[in-house]
């Protein structure tokens, strides 16, 4: 079975999610495409006012803006450090300071986005908030990439089976 087939038959990667998801403080995890399309989405923390269209259209506008986010921050790093543009983007963190006018000067939270592997040509996205070890959370995302580029990049087979 090819990549691309073997990727047609996983049309829901959203299991990889779960153990990000099970991290006390993440409000949304989601599988995106290079090219702003969602892959798998956990359940939104934190939207329960918001009806299935709205949060849909929350989603969707996060991955436009992940797409958007990873397309500039590798031009922006290949510039800035000369590297080669096939270089691949490790990881982006984006972190939120106070909300204006909070007294606490405590951050509103971070979105971490990193490469699925394997060529998938995919990434995971994690918001979470200040509370949440950022470090818990790069090591179980880089885990669960790592699975879904196994997943995702299943070598063709050349032969049919064997009996």
């Amino acid at each position: 079975m090819s990549s691309s087939t073997l990727a047609a038959h996983v049309k829901d990667p959203s299991w990889v999610l779960n153990p990000i998801t099970e991290i006390s403080g993440v409000r949304l995890a989601l599988i995106i495409s290079s090219d702003g399309i969602l892959m798998g989405a956990s359940a939104p923390a934190g939207t329960t006012g918001l009806d299935d269209r709205d949060r849909r259209d929350m989603i969707d506008r996060v991955c436009a803006a992940v797409s958007a986010l990873h397309g500039a921050s590798r031009a922006a790093a290949v510039e800035a450090l000369g590297a080669d543009t096939r270089t691949p983007v490790s990881t982006i963190t984006v972190q939120l300071d106070a909300e204006p006018g909070a007294q606490d000067g405590t951050s509103v939270g971070t979105l971490m986005v990193m490469p699925v592997g394997g060529g998938s040509n995919a990434n995971i996205a994690a918001a979470f908030g200040a509370m949440t070890p950022m470090g818990v959370i790069a090591q179980t995302m880089a885990t669960q990439a790592k699975k879904l580029g196994e997943v995702m990049s299943v070598s063709s087979r050349t032969s049919g089976p064997t009996s």
